[in-house]
């Protein structure tokens, strides 16, 4: 096996006689580099990608949600509170009041979700990262402000502080009665005090107003709540969790974690990069075949040296090792050389962020994942060896 792996390194070292050979050798090499340092990008950007979004759901999305199956509103006891803060995993949580709403400004009206929101909310949710104009909602209790989305305010010609008029949030009335002046409906005054930035269409119906606030307009109880939000230390964890947090509230609650509540969202994605490292992967094999037509193009030109080993004692098995490991050669230095490629543009990109999404001055979103990593040499020795295999059926063909 010395014997062969030596002569494999000559082949891959030294020019060939045939000036065609060492063209296609080198094509081989090239489309390899510029084919591995592609997958391993794309597979960074997609991954980057990922977190980007991901970041953006966690300003609405907590680690875990409680609600109930059977009413809208539940009661949260202090047992239940002392409860959920004994659980392990759970560092800080928030109540939430949901519900939908009819709000207005002047002459113009929109539906939206009201979201009532206690003191902890925002050590919960990333909320306060996509706030781009203004500041959160003040824990002053009795406050009146509120937090709107872009569209929602570019829809109601809302400004801040009340500038341009407040935000009217409006509910209907559930009292009885055929009095004719009765209000139809219960309605409160709020400050927008914070503008928040969001890309998707459900989010930016969401306006955020104090806990006691919603409470009233509402008119629920105290004690009852819509939802309790959850923040846990560890997410891989997640899932134990979920099951002792089941035990404490019963089979008549949801308990869900982030990706559960965004279960088409995650199984999309789960989609894609399966799709992704398929079409990828197809590439690599289709550049792997410039490897197979060097390694055919040099046992055709060896076949003198093929004789020869044949002659001085050398097995089948010998000879085809010399191609089989100078097909090898070929794949992975060139892969390896792709690899090294790809890890700087993804390295100056994460740290430099020089590309940016268009139309933003946000630097376009790469990962560099251990993962990828992996994916991407997996790929390599699968289609690498497969080659360097294929390639040796060209030996049948050399007449002895």
């Amino acid at each position: 096996m010395g014997v062969s792996n030596f002569i494999a390194r000559r082949y891959y070292r030294f020019k060939s006689k045939w000036n065609i050979v060492n063209i296609i050798s080198r094509s081989a090499s090239f489309v390899l580099v510029v084919a591995v340092c592609a997958f391993f990008v794309v597979l960074s950007v997609f991954s980057g990608l990922k977190i980007f979004g991901a970041n953006y759901s966690k300003a609405f999305d907590p680690d875990i949600k409680i609600s109930s199956k059977t009413s809208k509103h539940f009661d949260f006891s202090n047992s239940l509170s002392e409860q959920l803060k004994n659980v392990p995993n759970v560092v800080v949580f928030s109540k939430l009041i949901e519900d939908k709403v009819l709000v207005k400004n002047l002459e113009n009206s929109e539906f939206a979700s009201l979201n009532g929101v206690s003191e902890q909310y925002n050590s919960v949710f990333d909320i306060e990262k996509i706030i781009t104009v203004g500041r959160w909602i003040s824990s002053v209790p009795d406050s009146n402000e509120a937090v709107v989305s872009h569209a929602l305010a570019d829809r109601l010609s809302l400004g801040l502080y009340n500038y341009g008029g407040g935000l009217t949030i409006l509910i209907p009335s559930t009292k009885q009665g055929n009095n004719i002046l009765q209000k139809p409906f219960y309605s409160s005054f709020y400050m927008v005090s914070g503008v928040f930035g969001s890309s998707e269409a459900a989010d930016q119906k969401n306006i955020f107003v104090p806990f006691a606030s919603a409470q009233k307009l509402l008119r629920i109880d105290d004690g009852k709540i819509s939802a309790v939000a959850i923040k846990v230390a560890n997410p891989s964890d997640s899932k134990n969790t979920i099951k002792q947090l089941q035990k404490i509230f019963g089979d008549n609650f949801y308990v869900k974690s982030r990706e559960e509540l965004n279960e088409t969202y995650y199984k999309m994605l789960n989609a894609e990069g399966l799709i992704l490292n398929l079409v990828l992967g197809l590439i690599l094999i289709v550049a792997m075949f410039n490897t197979v037509g060097a390694v055919i193009i040099l046992i055709i030109e060896k076949q003198k040296d093929i004789k020869t080993l044949y002659k001085i004692g050398a097995n089948k098995t010998q000879v085809s090792s010399v191609f089989f490991k100078h097909g090898l050669y070929l794949s992975f230095s060139g892969g390896a050389l792709g690899l090294l490629l790809g890890c700087l543009i993804v390295f100056v990109q994460e740290q430099f962020g020089i590309i940016f999404l268009s139309g933003t001055s946000i630097p376009y979103p790469v990962v560099f994942d251990i993962s990828n990593f992996g994916i991407v040499i997996g790929w390599m020795l699968v289609v690498g060896i497969g080659g360097a295999l294929l390639s040796l059926l060209a030996l049948k063909k050399v007449k002895l």
